[in-house]
């Protein structure tokens, strides 16, 4: 096509040229592109108003702004319904749930049947129940695949700014029938939320009423740590014995009726009681050290009687850890002894996959190396377990105080330590060797010793046994060398790289205090380990 132009007053003749084809797509595709942004950011800006302001701003865009006087009362209206409805939220009873045991902590077993599977069946039914009466449910643990640490199960609770804990359990033993425990120091409110859930449960049949009870089984010198360490009201419901078939009958049958009573009782206590307060001023709001204050005077455990202990074998075995290890650097012996002996309530390591170090120390005898040991772990803040004898807690008794003080935990480790092994000795014999220290430590310090190492590794399922019935947890170890000879001190930088070569979840790590390789290096095997990612925790936190 051609057409005039004018250009410096004189007129030409020009031939417009045509576009090419791909020049026009290339333009259609542009403007298709920009138009389609343009409408995305349409879409997206009414998505985002409809979601934040409720479509406010893009009606006022296309309507112009409303502020009628019936516009504002409606706003007024929707301003006070969300108060109430928020005022209606804050007032919702909250209560946590903790389903005892769980993962690799099954709890007490008997032909096959787990405690930690009947108190998630439990807890699940409980939940269902109280979230159908408008309750809010806080569980200590989400799944039946994981073990939750006790100190763990306090920290969500007090989290959670529940009303009211109530902790479900199952036992095992010469014995039958549901029991329900209380703190020892129980206010009103725990008082009356125990006995309402207690007789709620018994009204929904049980084989027998064990009644309400305090303390722990040992006495009442000292709580279950769970409802002892929380700061609401709270109680824990032993729902009969695993290894009585009645009772397993009764908890099968009775599953809902439990739920649906203890949810009533509960409601009951709310009702009664509203949000009031229940605990003692100093431990509403627990502290960091609070724990370790509580260690003060030590601790006193309870485990399902074992009968019949001189049918046990007494061969004497010697506890070593072995080189072997599994995919996670752990000691394959430990794991399988963990496993062989969980029943005697002992830990050869501690059963988790978490990186967590267990310090653990043997005091034979004193030379000169416990005040710097102890100075270092004040100053890096570990807790450590000290394992005394008899003869090193009469002669030493300052340390044995510090060692107290400090936070640290006193372990029993025997009252002559006999070379030959605490199985050599008889039933009686063993007995004494425990129980001697312990009376010796109660007496002179006001503390429960719980913990106990069996002098050089030397066990026996009988004395395993025996351990047990005195209400200790025997504790050996999942790393262990040649540090006790002090004439023969071992080289401290392949000290210090064997010990974190070593490093593996749930470590229970033996050191001589004797020993002043140990002594100057621990500083930076603790700085080297959490440089690794490992936490040195406190043994408490393992005990269920």
């Amino acid at each position: 096509m051609k057409y005039i132009r004018e250009r410096n007053g004189k007129h030409e003749i020009v031939e417009r040229r045509k576009h090419s084809r791909a020049y026009v797509i290339q333009a259609v595709l542009k403007w298709a592109f920009c138009i389609g942004i343009l409408l995305l950011a349409i879409l997206l800006f009414q998505f985002l108003d409809k979601k934040l302001n409720d479509g406010k701003i893009v009606d006022r865009i296309i309507h112009g702004s409303d502020d009628s006087e019936e516009n504002k009362v409606q706003n007024t209206e929707l301003l006070e319904t969300s108060e109430t409805e928020d005022e209606e939220e804050a007032d919702v009873l909250r209560v946590c749930l903790d389903p005892g045991h769980g993962g690799i902590d099954p709890g007490c077993d008997f032909e096959g049947r787990i405690e930690a599977d009947d108190n998630w069946k439990l807890a699940l039914a409980l939940k269902k129940e109280m979230e159908a009466a408008g309750m809010e449910v806080v569980m200590t643990r989400e799944d039946n695949d994981t073990k939750v640490f006790l100190k763990d199960r306090v920290a969500i609770a007090n989290a959670s700014d529940a009303d009211y804990f109530v902790s479900l359990h199952r036992n095992k033993g010469d014995g039958y029938g549901v029991e329900t425990w209380m703190t020892a120091n129980a206010g009103a409110v725990t008082e009356a939320l125990t006995g309402n859930v207690h007789n709620a449960i018994v009204s929904a049949e049980v084989q027998r009423d064990r009644g309400i009870k305090t303390g722990t089984e040992t006495g009442e010198g000292s709580d279950y740590y769970v409802i002892g360490n929380t700061t609401m009201p709270a109680c824990l419901i032993e729902f009969g014995f695993i290894n009585d078939a009645e009772d397993n009958r009764l908890f099968d049958a009775n599953l809902e009726g439990y739920a649906k009573a203890i949810t009533a009782a509960i409601q009951n206590t709310y009702n009664t009681f509203g949000e009031a307060e229940d605990l003692p001023e100093d431990t509403q709001n627990p502290q960091e050290g609070a724990q370790e204050e509580s260690l003060k005077n030590g601790m006193r455990l309870t485990y399902p009687v074992i009968d019949n202990v001189s049918a046990l074998s007494s061969e004497i075995l010697d506890w070593g850890q072995g080189s072997n290890v599994d995919e996670l650097n752990r000691p394959t012996g430990t794991v399988g002894y963990q496993e062989k002996y969980k029943d005697y309530s002992a830990d050869f390591i501690i059963p988790t996959t978490e990186k967590k170090i267990y310090l653990t120390l043997d005091e034979g005898y004193e030379y000169g190396c416990t005040p710097t040991i102890l100075s270092t772990l004040k100053e890096k803040n570990v807790k450590a377990v000290f394992f005394v004898t008899k003869p090193y807690a009469e002669k030493d008794p300052e340390l044995v105080r510090q060692i107290i003080d400090d936070g640290h935990i006193l372990g029993n480790h025997s009252v002559t330590h006999p070379s030959a092994g605490v199985p050599s000795l008889s039933l009686e014999a063993q007995e004494q060797e425990v129980m001697g220290l312990h009376d010796y430590i109660k007496e002179k310090y006001d503390y429960d010793m719980f913990l106990f190492r069996f002098p050089a590794g030397k066990f026996s399922e009988q004395s395993l046994a025996v351990l047990n019935n005195c209400g200790y947890r025997s504790v050996f170890w999942s790393f262990a060398y040649l540090d006790y000879d002090v004439n023969n001190q071992p080289d401290e930088a392949e000290s210090l790289e064997k010990m974190l070569n070593k490093l593996h979840p749930g470590a229970i790590y033996l050191l001589h205090a004797e020993s002043w390789t140990n002594t100057n290096v621990l500083g930076q095997f603790i700085d080297k380990a959490r440089e690794a990612g490992y936490e040195f925790a406190l043994y408490t936190d393992t005990l269920q």
